[in-house]
């Protein structure tokens, strides 16, 4: 069995490690990587399904788990392996938590202005979040700001999710003026802060 210590080491490098050790040991079968987060096994787990390998993950401790590759007959050569694009299975996705109506703490209409453009912004951008998250004042963004609202439909009409914080929606009376997207729970927001990558202009 080969073994990988990858603990520490962001995406997508345990997936280029693995796929480098798969490659340079054409003649064993098992392979055990050890990593730190979720986004690994999970990227770990989509390689081994793309080069037909069979995969385990097991969580040893709270930042700990194993990822096991078992060669079957069916999987891949050496060859195969070296041609495989690692950006085929690893996920830059990530997720916008936006907690107030503005951005920054300077002048007020200038910060919410500058919000605005933080939200038009995304609809530009190359790689699309996965997730809009809105909370807090930042539930003023998918009800009463008309700009956003727009931005944020786009971004939606694009395959982005858009989820406003059902307490936050109740304790603003908003609940009522919701234009776009979904409303979640804190349970939602916590399970998301925790497992994907966060980007937090507020």
């Amino acid at each position: 069995m080969k073994k990988l210590d990858c603990m520490d080491k962001v995406c997508p490098i345990p997936v280029i490690e693995t796929k480098k050790a798969l490659r340079e040991n054409a003649n064993e079968n098992e392979f055990e990587v050890l990593v730190d987060n979720e986004v690994a096994t999970e990227n770990l787990t989509k390689m081994a399904n793309e080069l037909k390998l069979d995969s385990k993950v097991e969580k040893l401790d709270k930042m700990k788990y194993k990822v096991t590759l078992v060669k079957n007959e069916n999987s891949l050569n050496a060859k195969e392996i070296e041609n495989f694009d690692h950006n085929k299975v690893t996920s830059d996705n990530y997720v916008v938590f936006i907690s107030s109506d503005k951005m920054g703490g300077g002048d007020e209409e200038f910060s919410k202005s500058l919000l605005e453009g933080f939200v038009y912004a995304l609809t530009e951008q190359d790689k699309l979040p996965e997730v809009v998250v809105c909370y807090n004042k930042g539930v003023t963004l998918t009800t009463i700001n008309e700009k956003t609202v727009e931005d944020l439909k786009s971004l939606n009409e694009r395959g982005v999710k858009v989820l406003s914080c059902g307490l936050c929606l109740d304790n603003y009376n908003l609940k009522d003026k919701l234009q776009i997207g979904e409303v979640t729970n804190m349970f939602k927001i916590a399970e998301l802060m925790r497992t994907k990558h966060v980007v937090k202009p507020c």
